[in-house]
C-alpha cells in the first residue's frame, strides 16, 4: 500500500510539475491546497493565490522544469513528503534566471481521497570549487 500511495503522489507532482509549465489553472487548483505555501530559493514565501497570480500575469515563466533522477518518498497515514533534484529555467519579472538545479521538497496531504501539496521549499545548487585539501 505504502508504495501504491507513493506513486499515485510522485504522479500528481508529475502533474504539478505538467500544470506550472501549461499554466493549467484547475490543475494548479486541484492539485494545490487552499494553505499551499512555496519557498522558493530566495527564501520568498508564496501563497497558492499569490503563485497563480504570478504565473497567469506572466510575471514567473518557466521555461524548463525537469525532474532529475528519482523520487524519494516518505509515506505516512495521511501526509506524503517528496524529495528531489529538478533543473529549472525560468522568467521572473523579465529577468532571465538561467538553467540551473536546485532540490525540491513537497508536503502532501490527502484531502479525501485526492492528495494535494500543502508546503514546497526548492533550495538552488550551487556548483562551488572543491575545497582545499
Amino acid at each position: 500500500m505504502t508504495d501504491d500511495v507513493a506513486g499515485r503522489v510522485i504522479k500528481a507532482e508529475r502533474d504539478r510539475i505538467r500544470c506550472l509549465l501549461d499554466v493549467d489553472r484547475d490543475t494548479y487548483d486541484r492539485l494545490h491546497a487552499e494553505e499551499y505555501r512555496l519557498c522558493n530559493p530566495t527564501g520568498t514565501v508564496w501563497t497558492k493565490a499569490e503563485y497563480l497570480d504570478l504565473l497567469t500575469t506572466g510575471r514567473v515563466v518557466y521555461r524548463d522544469l525537469e525532474l532529475l533522477g528519482d523520487v524519494d518518498a516518505i509515506v505516512g497515514t495521511d501526509v506524503v513528503v517528496l524529495r528531489y533534484r529538478c533543473a529549472i529555467e525560468l522568467i521572473v519579472d523579465g529577468t532571465d534566471i538561467p538553467r540551473h538545479e536546485a532540490w525540491h521538497s513537497d508536503v502532501y496531504t490527502d484531502a479525501g481521497g485526492t492528495w494535494r501539496c500543502v508546503w514546497s521549499q526548492a533550495t538552488g545548487i550551487l556548483d562551488l570549487p572543491a575545497a582545499a585539501p
